[in-house]
């Protein structure tokens, strides 16, 4: 929507209330080709003078509640999920802090383009006036890694509960004008789509993808090792297990992980699984065609890569190198595996 440039001369107070005008068509459009779910989540809409911008919203009040705004720019349409309600922001950081290796899924998972911004104001006393006074995160969510996430989520926890401060979220995108302008009509299905990407998260912040208890039978155990020999294993959480394994040169050629005998019971559902799809995570990739295998006859559990984290392993890992392995169950009985170097490894 490059309105600025192309009404130039026309003055900037014109271009801006064209803009806007253009603006609020766009998200009347928007919100009838949204998803129903989306509808349900946003049900109301409208222009905002003062912010420039239009917004979908969960409340009818603007920010009492997580809201997502548009703000057209000379050279960009910025789409941006935003939490400003104190109430909220606690219930937000507290369910990331409880679940901080799904949550970082979640925000990393719709790729590098999304940008993360958790702010620190500060709230005066007597007016309750907010300024800002530094930003906890402010960059790409590609540099925001799983130790930084919890970092961040576990300070904006502290710092929100406390009445001095108020840490607001926002989530967004940016889309080169000239690209949306050419879009035309299909700019509104573009966007739906942009905004299904933010459902999963805005579900797992509000609390309404709850875990699944636990199989008595999935009971998992760890072992960390790097010798042959195995050693007793106390048991671990049935939540998850960590493993340092040795590769091998047959490992590298073939494109697999061994783990333990001790670790299949982490990944079988029943007394027949024989084979477990899993999501690999590796240096902010998600890889979700790899798999757990079970070996006989000693039931040792095999992670088999895809032929992109098999490339990977080849460039980055040399026979004797150690990889540490941490399975973790999310929700839905969803599996994701973190896969990381040991020592001088992928150096």
């Amino acid at each position: 929507m490059p309105v600025f440039t192309a009404f130039g001369w026309a003055g900037e107070e014109t271009a801006i209330k064209y803009a806007l005008s253009q603006l609020e068509l766009f998200v009347q459009e928007l919100h009838r080709a949204l998803p129903r779910n989306a509808q349900e989540k946003f049900p109301f809409y409208g222009l905002s003078k003062e912010n420039q911008s239009v917004y979908l919203s969960a409340a009818e009040m603007v920010g009492d509640d997580a809201f997502i705004s548009f703000f057209a720019r000379p050279m960009s349409l910025e789409l941006q999920l935003g939490i400003t309600n104190e109430a909220v922001l606690g219930k937000i950081y507290a369910q990331a802090e409880k679940e901080a290796v799904l949550w970082h899924r979640l925000v990393t998972e719709p790729g590098p383009e999304w940008s993360l911004r958790v702010q620190q104001m500060q709230v005066d006393e007597d007016s309750g006036e907010t300024t800002h006074y530094q930003d906890l995160f402010k960059d790409s969510v590609a540099a925001l890694d799983e130790a930084t996430s919890v970092a961040v989520m576990s300070k904006a926890a502290y710092l929100n509960a406390d009445p001095r401060w108020l840490v607001p979220f926002y989530f967004s995108r940016r889309f080169d004008s000239e690209r949306v302008s050419a879009m035309g009509q299909a700019i509104t299905q573009v966007m739906s789509e942009q905004i299904g990407l933010l459902i999963p998260i805005l579900d797992f912040l509000t609390g309404k993808t709850g875990r699944k208890k636990a199989k008595p039978k999935a009971r998992a155990r760890t072992a960390v090792e790097t010798a042959v020999e195995l050693e007793e294993a106390e048991p671990d959480s049935a939540e998850m297990f960590t493993y340092v394994a040795e590769l091998k040169p047959l490992h590298l050629r073939q494109g697999f992980v061994n783990l333990t005998p001790k670790h299949w019971p982490f990944f079988q559902i029943n007394s027949r699984t024989e084979t477990r799809q899993v999501t690999v995570y590796y240096e902010g990739i998600y890889d979700k065609e790899c798999s757990v295998w079970r070996l006989l006859p000693n039931d040792r559990a095999r992670l088999v890569l895809s032929p992109a984290l098999h490339d990977w392993l080849e460039e980055n890992f040399a026979a004797q190198d150690q990889i540490q392995v941490t399975a973790r169950k999310l929700v839905d009985d969803e599996i994701q595996i973190t896969l990381r170097p040991v020592g001088g490894a992928a150096e």
